[in-house]
């Protein structure tokens, strides 16, 4: 029984410690940076049953960095956002997630842990900033997550935007259209990134939590 027992608390533990570790900023392709070694979020019980009620949940990331050493001058900004819906008819999860260059991937998982396993193994750019990895020393970056719930009159409003985003997103064109339709994303994701912390002032998230990273990463840490 007292085996057991220590058992289940080390498992506490272990869930714990991988909650609160702090994700890792790697480079990625296009002079951009990407986060991974997200937390774990799904197996949380507030987030399980917001997702249980049909209605999206939405997982925002913002990232602030500062210059190296004096921390003035350029500041770039970004962020991502995944949204998660469970589709109560069919029993699948519906993911859709934006990055920070306007790129829009979805996919449909048909359980919870599939969600988490696809969660686990994403690689999320958030920041456009080439000249990050070329300076003189570590840039200070500021990462927040957030968890939050929607209502039904927002879920519309976030299916309306993600229907007119994806529909920008066909293939074909010149090249010069497939550069013209990136930033038109790109601006669009802007916009609605922008909106969305607007509105979300004051809203109770069900989960939050915040890491000070540096990139690239310093040796050591």
């Amino acid at each position: 029984m007292r085996r057991t027992v220590l058992g289940c608390l080390g498992m506490a533990l272990l869930l714990a410690a991988r909650l609160h570790a702090a994700p890792a900023l790697e480079p990625a392709a296009g002079g951009g940076v990407a986060l991974a070694g997200l937390p774990p979020l799904f197996g949380r019980p507030e987030i399980r049953e917001q997702l249980g009620t049909g209605l999206t949940t939405t997982v925002i990331l913002e990232v602030k960095a500062a210059a190296p050493r004096t921390g003035t001058g350029s500041r770039p900004r970004g962020g991502a956002r995944v949204d998660v819906r469970y589709e109560l008819w069919d029993e699948v999860y519906l993911v859709t997630r934006v990055d920070a260059a306007g790129k829009v991937a979805r996919a449909t998982l048909p359980s919870l842990e599939k969600l988490a396993e696809w969660w686990r193994d994403q690689r999320i750019v958030v920041l456009r900033a080439p000249g990050l990895a070329a300076a003189q020393g570590p840039w200070r970056v500021d990462v927040r997550l957030r968890v939050l719930p929607f209502s039904q009159a927002e879920q519309r409003d976030a299916q309306r935007w993600l229907s007119q985003t994806l529909s920008q997103g066909g293939d074909g064109g010149s090249a010069g259209a497939a550069s013209e339709a990136s930033k038109d994303r790109s601006s669009s994701f802007d916009q609605v990134l922008q909106t969305l912390l607007a509105t979300s002032i004051g809203r109770p998230a069900l989960f939050e939590s915040a890491w000070k990273l540096s990139y690239p990463r310093e040796a050591g840490r």
